[in-house]
């Protein structure tokens, strides 16, 4: 059983932005993949365990920005069992320069009932409290913002959906960064927390509502007056540029 995955991903034109760096979305995307990859070889993938794994909770830290066809090392553990959360680590690497790494909170549901199944109720999970790398981190806080506005309305489409049939986290990531108006800041994305409360389905109106809390930047999304999802976005000027 391997307690630690590595993996290597490209930077193509498709994760590009107008500004020519990677958007936020291209971490989240390749660290799905490499933590669905790990669950299967853990033992954990859901039709083997017959269950949902549902990101609840994941900060990522960027120390720069991401060019097209730089190759991307990611690495990911298991730092161990929480409650009813199962905690997940990410380290990035460009060749040997790190650049940057993620924590995250994940839960299982009951693909039927939707309800969430206790870690110990999986034999399996003792292997997850084994990891030659990381220790346990504190939880992701919670999120909040006293005063917020109206950014955009969206409306869930085909195109937003997972295998779940709800709006997949990756595609979250891309509804905040357009909250966030990243196509004219002069600054990258050097810290995003994005907290799911809920699911969306196909259908719904997402509201996306902006304000700033301690100089960062909120977007939160609800649909029919609830949260759906949180995030809170540190800007860093590009190159010296001044955001």
């Amino acid at each position: 059983m391997a307690d630690l995955l590595s993996r290597e991903y490209e930077v193509n034109y498709s994760h590009i932005d107008n500004r020519g760096i990677a958007k936020p979305s291209f971490l989240w995307n390749i660290m799905q993949d490499a933590a669905t990859v790990h669950a299967e070889e853990l033992h954990l993938g859901p039709a083997e365990l017959h269950i949902l794994w549902v990101l609840s909770r994941m900060k990522v830290r960027l120390s720069r920005p991401l060019r097209p066809y730089e190759f991307i090392r990611c690495e990911t553990w298991c730092p161990g069992i929480r409650g009813v959360s199962w905690y997940r680590c990410f380290a990035f690497y460009a060749g040997e320069e790190p650049v940057g790494d993620a924590q995250s909170m994940w839960v299982t549901l009951d693909p039927e009932t939707h309800r969430i199944l206790r870690p110990s109720s999986f034999p399996v999970s003792e292997g997850y409290l084994h990891t030659a790398r990381g220790e346990l981190f504190d939880p992701l806080h919670k999120l909040s913002c006293e005063t917020v506005r109206e950014h955009h309305v969206h409306p869930v489409l085909y195109s937003d959906l997972d295998v779940n049939n709800h709006v997949n986290n990756v595609r979250v990531v891309e509804l905040v960064s357009d909250a966030l108006d990243l196509q004219r800041q002069p600054g990258f994305v050097s810290s995003l927390q994005v907290n799911y409360t809920a699911e969306t389905a196909f259908g719904e109106q997402l509201s996306l509502l902006c304000g700033t809390v301690d100089g960062a930047r909120y977007v939160r999304g609800e649909a029919d007056g609830r949260p759906r999802f949180e995030a809170l976005a540190v800007l860093t000027p590009i190159d010296g540029q001044e955001g």
